[in-house]
């Protein structure tokens, strides 16, 4: 990531150029004439995706700046919370019901991404923040995406 300006001040631009890519590569294979029929699509198809399309891009970016804010291993370790996140934002904000099982699943995740996190030498306030922004977005995508 330091190689690629990530750690100079550049991980929005890194983000953006990634989904950009992402969407290049998209139109090529609708437009390729052997590779993918285009998608027939309503107003309504559009507006259904905005959200998940919303979520998903603030997901990646902040991810991608997580990453770049501090050690790759300690914004990965964060990201590792995202199951509990996911289970938190459906029970609180869709009215998900999570049984037992599954939250008695999230303490060994929970304690092993607190575990990992005390081991890490290079700590940052700003990769906890933006790793734990990630998750969130990641947790409402999950849930719109159902």
């Amino acid at each position: 990531l330091k190689a690629a300006g990530g750690a100079s001040g550049f991980p929005m631009t890194i983000a953006t150029l990634q989904l950009g890519v992402g969407c290049l590569w998209a139109f090529f294979l609708w437009g390729y004439p052997d590779a993918r029929a285009l998608p027939k699509t309503t107003f309504d198809d559009w507006k259904k995706t905005l959200l998940v399309g919303f979520t998903s891009a603030g997901a990646h970016a902040a991810s991608v700046f997580a990453l770049s804010a501090g050690a790759v291993s300690f914004g990965q370790i964060v990201k590792a919370a995202e199951p509990a996140f996911a289970a938190l934002i459906g029970t609180l904000f869709y009215g998900s019901r999570v049984s037992v099982a599954k939250w008695l699943c999230l303490i060994p995740v929970i304690g092993g991404v607190v575990l990992a996190s005390l081991g890490e030498l290079d700590f940052a306030w700003a990769a906890l923040f933006t790793a734990a922004i990630a998750n969130v977005f990641a947790a409402f995508k999950a849930n719109e995406n159902k």
